[in-house]
């Protein structure tokens, strides 16, 4: 004889967090044994001059959990540190669809995305060459980058300091 098993009461639902306290609610609602899922994204920022790799919320103050439905006590996620409430629609906590979950996975394993890509427009801001446009070409360390630019109506090949350069 064989036994059928319980059809599963877990559902994913949305949280919406406190202004940039995402990681922290995800961190107090993992301490609760709730399946988290913060999707993040890499992405490269440039920070007084220095290439910076950061990972930020794919969706700011959002997060998904994981949930069974009938034994779940909703009051102590709705008071954890950093949740700021359930996301609904009409009369209670909406559920997320799993494949939104996976393909969300997917996006999370995404590569980083530059700050400067190779080919972009550049202007210079200070120095010498300041006011001139040039092309962005490569990365040259974490404090400079290789441009071209037209100088005495040749492409001089050019190592500058980042803060001395935006993008147009």
């Amino acid at each position: 004889m064989t036994q059928d098993k319980p059809k599963s009461n877990f559902h994913w639902y949305l949280l919406q967090t406190k202004f940039r306290q995402e990681r922290k609610a995800a961190q107090e609602l993992e301490q609760q044994n709730i399946n988290v899922f913060l999707p993040l994204y890499r992405s490269e920022k440039m920070i007084k001059g220095l290439r910076i790799t950061k990972e930020e919320p794919l969706f700011s103050r959002y997060l998904f959990i994981e949930l069974d439905a009938k034994n779940t006590n909703w009051t102590s996620i709705r008071s954890t540190r950093g949740v700021s409430k359930f996301v609904e629609f009409g009369n209670g906590a909406s559920t997320v669809d799993p494949l939104i979950i996976e393909s969300l996975r997917n996006i999370d394993s995404q590569p980083e995305e530059a700050c400067l890509i190779a080919g972009e427009k550049v202007r210079v801001v200070n120095g010498a060459f300041k006011g001139l446009e040039a092309i962005y070409q490569a990365a040259d360390g974490q404090a400079r980058s290789y441009i071209l630019m037209e100088l005495m109506q040749q492409d001089q090949y050019i190592s500058i300091d980042n803060q001395l350069i935006d993008k147009i």
